[in-house]
């Protein structure tokens, strides 16, 4: 049966719909200023690849893509934020809040942006080096974080009559990958999990945009 919503709850699943995606636009147009010059290398890059890497960016459009990354970072706080409040009534929802917290805590770095802005001055390979490491290792770690965020929203999902089990299913299988990733950092299997969470993120907030005033 169909519950007809609060206007309050309208309001908060649209808010929770737009954050997410403006998460993810936020993201994509961040990643494709930095990938301006070159696109990144394998996290098992040698040396010389990760120097070039920093050399070879445009300063100003790595710094707003730095800058646009970060904005969709806070975005995710407000997703994961809206999802929380969605869910609150089932104990799970504060694990994924608190995980997502986790991750946006994890995700927010310096180390690229600061050794691009200081590439023209002279970078010493070895200090490129760790800091590509650093950022992406950090990245990898926060894999796990978001995969324990999907993996409690799945199972909150999974057999509750207001969502359907697949959408559940599909949060759980993204969080699996994630988690999985990180054993294997250095490896692009990482994209399975992460291309997987951000589908059903969007297909998420397309649901409550479409079903405004309805909680069913």
């Amino acid at each position: 049966m169909t519950v007809m919503a609060t206007p309050e709850t309208t309001t908060l699943r649209r808010t929770t719909a737009y954050a997410g995606l403006a998460a993810f636009a936020l993201l994509l147009a961040g990643q494709g200023l930095i990938q301006v010059g070159g696109a990144e290398p394998p996290f098992d890059a040698p040396m010389a690849r990760t120097l070039d890497f920093f050399t070879t960016r445009d300063e100003t459009l790595f710094a707003i893509g730095a800058y646009l990354s970060v904005l969709s970072v806070v975005a995710m706080l407000w997703f994961f934020g809206g999802v929380y409040a969605l869910l609150k009534e089932d104990w799970r929802a504060m694990v994924a809040l608190v995980s997502g917290v986790v991750y946006v805590a994890g995700t927010i770095s310096v180390d690229w942006e600061l050794a691009a802005f200081r590439a023209a001055e002279g970078l010493d390979p070895e200090i490129s080096r760790l800091v590509f490491d650093m950022g992406n290792l950090g990245f990898a770690s926060a894999w796990v974080a978001l995969g324990s965020f999907a993996l409690a929203t799945g199972w909150v999902l999974i057999g509750s009559p207001r969502w359907p089990d697949w959408l559940g299913w599909w949060a759980i299988a993204a969080g699996v990958c994630l988690v999985a990733a990180r054993a294997v950092w250095t490896n692009q299997v990482w994209l399975v999990g992460y291309f997987l969470f951000w589908v059903w993120a969007v297909v998420l907030c397309v649901r409550l945009l479409r079903r405004p005033y309805s909680v069913g």
